[in-house]
């Protein structure tokens, strides 16, 4: 079979020499061509070839830029520091860049900043080193990952008002204690006020009774507009054990008001993890409320559910909640972390979707096996972080 290649014809003729002009002006056909920019420049960093695609992505023509610093396409501080690169490797050949794709920023004609891929060669051969860069542009990508975060972001505040929704009954019954309390010690107060010789420290007693119900009552409506808010998730280095103790009044509320205990285990000097206390809680607040559900009509009820922080392996920690209902269909278990799937019956099966995508963005996973004794065991692992030394 006839073989073709460049500068060759067809049938078996022999390939025709190109001449220098012409090799260059394929070159440079490919160069222009080319969908992402690309730049040379000397070993000097002054800028001696700018294709097409790099006139559309830095908004400079190529004669505007020829011969001047590489260094007027770059924002600080690499603008500084990339002299000292370029000598560093001259003089080592120990590449900073060079040969190593990395994200940066670049500086376009109109002084605003973009993303992009950048990978340097050096071109060797020729009469002087000069070096070739390959830039491509990250801005849509990271246009459309930021829709995305933002997207998670609002599909998991949607998700804690319809978790709120379905403890809307424990709540309810949790406010109205103190609110009950309230008005009974006011009540006795006011009778205690209408004696002839009303005892001062009776009433002190009364009022100081109804200043802690109403704190009690305040402070679980503090929690609950906390964990309703919307403000973009903060990464902390926080304390699991924290995490559940601060969780754990709106978990007691819950379970409390269909009579299911909840117990804790705690593990001591576990290292913290990074993540964002609200969506933490409340994905721990959604594996507890579906443990509830799954015990309401369980004959394990009075065994309650079990809260447990521990190591989950080498460099990570876990928060597992294990409830005595009547578990997972085997078939369900490697689908109930999708979107629409649920033993409910008349939950929407997104709770452990929202939970799954929550846990990812902080590089961690969550788990659904066997109880052993009868139910199941949901849970998430996160990576561990160092403690930071405390100073003094």
């Amino acid at each position: 079979m006839p073989k073709t290649t460049a500068g060759s014809t067809y049938q078996g003729q022999e390939p025709a020499s190109l001449s220098s002009a012409e090799i260059a002006a394929e070159l440079r056909a490919l160069f222009d061509a080319a969908v992402d920019a690309i730049i040379v420049a000397d070993r000097s960093g002054v800028i001696a070839e700018f294709n097409r695609a790099a006139e559309r992505l830095f908004g400079y023509a190529a004669d505007d830029v020829l011969g001047k610093p590489l260094t007027m396409l770059m924002p600080e501080p690499d603008r500084s520091l990339h002299d000292g690169y370029i000598e560093s490797f001259l003089r080592t050949g120990e590449a900073k860049i060079i040969g190593i794709g990395r994200e940066v920023q670049a500086l376009r004609a109109d002084g605003t900043t973009i993303p992009i891929a950048l990978s340097v060669g050096e071109i060797e051969g020729g009469r002087e080193r000069r070096f070739i860069g390959l830039i491509r542009d990250l801005s849509a990508q990271r246009a459309a990952e930021q829709e995305a975060h933002q997207l998670q972001n609002r599909l998991a505040h949607v998700g804690r008002i319809s978790l709120m929704g379905e403890m809307a009954a424990g709540l309810a019954h949790e406010l109205n204690q103190p609110l009950s309390a309230i008005v009974n010690y006011s009540q006795a107060g006011r009778r205690l006020g209408e004696r002839d010789a009303p005892e001062s420290t009776t009433l002190a007693e009364c009022y100081e009774k109804i200043t802690a119900q109403a704190m009690r009552a305040g402070h679980i409506i503090d929690k609950l507009r906390d964990f309703l808010r919307k403000d973009e998730p903060t990464k902390a280095n926080l304390e699991i054990n924290d995490l559940v103790l601060s969780t754990l009044q709106l978990v007691e509320a819950d379970a409390r008001a269909d009579g299911i205990p909840i117990q804790t285990k705690l593990v001591d000097g576990l290292p913290p993890v990074a993540g964002d206390l609200i969506q933490l809680q409340q994905v721990l607040l959604n594996l507890t409320r579906n443990a509830v559900d799954a015990m309401r009509d369980s004959p394990g009820k009075d065994q309650g559910i079990m809260i447990a922080t521990g190591f989950a392996g080498a460099g990570e920690v876990q928060v597992s909640v294990t409830d005595h209902g009547p578990g997972v269909a085997p078939q369900l278990v490697e689908s109930i972390f999708l979107p629409f799937v649920t033993t409910k019956r008349q939950g929407l099966g997104v709770g452990l979707a929202i939970s799954r995508t929550i846990i990812r963005a902080h590089n961690g996973e969550l788990f659904c096996r066997r109880n052993p004794a009868g139910g199941a065991v949901f849970g998430f692992k996160l990576p561990a972080q160092e403690r930071e030394e405390s100073s003094g």
